[in-house]
C-alpha cells in the first residue's frame, strides 16, 4: 500500500504515527494498538509484504512533543493482483490516397480470458516512414469492453501502435505495429495540345503534400511501356516544371509524371497527357474575280475543315492561316477565271496549281449533281473539295474506287461521279499515311 498524507499547517505537530489491523475491518483503537506501519516526520509510507485479497484498516495520528495526539484519520484498502493486459490495434485501410481517412480501432483486454478492460488510458503513437522516433498522436480512456477508436488523415507512410502504461491494477501493454501507406496527389498539365517537331513544351504540376527536393519524373509511353524522359526537383510548395522538345518524328506522344516511391510515400502518377507533334502548314485566303459568296463563311468553313479530326490533321498537320507569305493560298475564284491559273484547269471544276488551291465559286455554292444525287450534303461536298485539292498540294494524285459500297478516297474525283463508292469528304487511312 502506498499511503500519503498532508500535515497540519501552523500547528505544533512533530510527527505522524500509522498503525493497521489485518482483516478485521476495524482500525486500531489507539496509537499503540495493531501493527506499527510508520512513526516519523514524513508524509508518505509504502507498506510492503501484504497479501492480495486481505482487507487492511489503517489509522493515522499526528503527535506533538508532549505526546499529545490529534484526532485520527482512517482508511481501508484491499490489495489485488495486477491484471496482465494485452493491447490490440487494427486499421480499416492499409493503403490510401492523400486526403483520405483511416480509422484505427484499439482494445485493451485481459491476457487470460480476453475480457475487455474499461477505464484505462491508451495512447496512440506513430512514426513516419524513414523515421525511428515514435510520437504521441492521440490518447483516450477505454470504454466498456476496453475499446477506443480514432480517425486520422495521415500525410505520409506511417506505422501505428498503442501503448498502455502500467497502473496499480493493470500491467503495461504494447500492441503490434500497423502500417498505413499513403499515395500523394500529383497533377500535371501541358500548356498546349500540339507543338512543332522542332519546338518545345513544358509540363507543369504539383505534388501534395509537398516533399521539397524530391523528384518529379516525366515518362513517355513507348511500345506499351513507360520510359524516363527527364526530371525536376519539387520546390517547397511541391511544384515542378519539365521541358520537352525536338522530337524525332511527328505523331501523338503520351506522357505522365510520377513521384517515385520513397520511405515517405508510395509512387504517385499523374493523369496521362497527350501532345501532338505536328508539321505546321500556313495558308492564306485569296479571291479571284467577282465573288458573291460570303468570304467570312468561306474562311470559317475552310478553318473548320482543316481543324477537323477526320481530315488532314490526322496526318499530324496543323493548318494556320496568316495574312501573307503562307505556304499555299486557298483561292475562292469566279468560275470563268479558274482556267486562268493553268491549262489543266477549266471553268466547271476546282483545281490545284503550284501553291494555289483554287475553289470554283460555282461548285462552292452549288456542288455537282453527281455528288449530291447520292444524298450527300453541301457541307460534305465543301469538305471533300477542300480536302481533295489540298491533297494535291501535298503531292497526292488521283485515286479510284476500290470496291463498290466502300467510302470513296478523298483523292477520287467525286465531283465527276462515285463509280459505286459512297461519298466521302475525308482522307482514308492510306491517304493519311502517304502525307505523314
Amino acid at each position: 500500500m502506498d499511503l500519503s498524507w498532508s500535515l497540519p499547517t501552523g500547528g505544533t505537530g512533530v510527527g505522524t504515527v500509522v498503525r493497521r489491523n489485518d482483516g478485521t475491518g476495524l482500525p486500531p483503537a489507539t496509537p499503540t494498538d495493531g501493527i506499527a506501519v510508520y512513526d516519523g516526520p514524513g508524509v508518505r509510507v509504502v507498506d510492503k509484504g501484504l497479501t492480495n485479497g486481505v482487507t487492511y484498516s489503517y489509522r493515522l495520528w499526528t503527535k506533538d512533543a508532549g505526546s499529545s495526539y490529534s484526532t485520527p484519520v482512517d482508511i481501508t484498502a484491499t490489495p489485488v493482483e495486477r491484471v496482465t493486459a494485452k493491447a490490440q490495434l487494427s486499421v480499416d485501410k492499409k493503403r490510401l490516397r492523400y486526403g483520405q481517412q483511416v480509422t484505427l480501432k484499439a482494445r485493451l483486454v485481459e491476457s487470460s480470458g480476453g475480457a475487455g478492460i474499461g477505464g484505462e488510458r491508451l495512447e496512440l503513437q506513430s512514426r513516419r516512414g524513414g523515421s525511428d522516433n515514435w510520437r504521441q498522436v492521440e490518447a483516450d480512456q477505454t470504454a466498456v469492453g476496453g475499446r477506443v477508436s480514432w480517425s486520422l488523415r495521415p500525410e505520409t507512410n506511417s506505422e501505428f501502435r498503442v501503448v498502455h502504461e502500467a497502473t496499480p491494477f493493470t500491467g503495461r501493454a504494447l500492441s503490434s505495429k500497423r502500417q498505413v501507406q499513403v499515395t500523394p496527389q500529383i497533377t500535371a498539365h501541358l500548356g498546349k495540345t500540339w507543338a512543332r517537331q522542332s519546338g518545345s513544351a513544358v509540363v507543369r504540376g504539383k505534388v501534395r503534400p509537398s516533399f521539397r527536393g524530391d523528384s518529379a519524373v516525366l515518362q513517355r509511353r513507348v511500345d506499351g511501356h513507360w520510359h524516363r524522359v527527364t526530371s525536376d526537383r519539387q520546390n517547397a510548395a511541391g511544384e515542378y516544371a519539365l521541358r520537352i522538345g525536338h522530337w524525332a518524328a511527328r505523331g501523338e506522344y503520351n506522357y505522365r509524371v510520377i513521384a517515385p516511391a520513397t520511405a515517405k510515400h508510395r509512387q504517385a502518377s499523374s493523369q496521362r497527357l497527350s501532345l501532338d507533334v505536328v508539321r505546321v502548314v500556313t495558308y492564306q485566303i485569296e479571291t479571284r474575280g467577282h465573288i458573291v459568296a460570303s468570304m467570312d463563311k468561306f474562311r470559317d468553313r475552310v478553318a473548320e475543315i482543316y481543324a477537323d479530326k477526320r481530315g488532314w490533321s490526322r496526318a499530324f498537320v496543323h493548318f494556320k492561316r496568316i495574312k501573307r507569305g503562307a505556304d499555299f493560298s486557298g483561292v475562292l475564284s469566279q468560275a470563268r477565271l479558274v482556267a486562268s491559273f493553268a491549262p489543266i484547269c477549266d471553268t466547271y471544276y476546282s483545281c490545284r496549281v503550284g501553291r494555289y488551291v483554287v475553289i470554283n465559286q460555282d461548285r462552292w455554292r452549288f456542288g455537282t449533281p453527281y455528288f449530291l444525287a447520292t444524298g450527300a450534303t453541301m457541307a460534305e461536298y465543301r469538305a471533300m473539295v477542300i480536302d481533295h485539292e489540298t491533297g494535291h498540294w501535298f503531292g497526292l494524285g488521283h485515286a479510284t474506287c476500290s470496291k463498290r459500297g466502300a467510302p470513296a478516297p478523298v483523292m477520287m474525283q467525286q465531283s465527276k461521279g462515285l463509280h459505286g463508292c459512297e461519298p466521302n469528304p475525308w482522307p482514308l487511312p492510306g491517304e493519311i499515311a502517304r502525307v505523314r
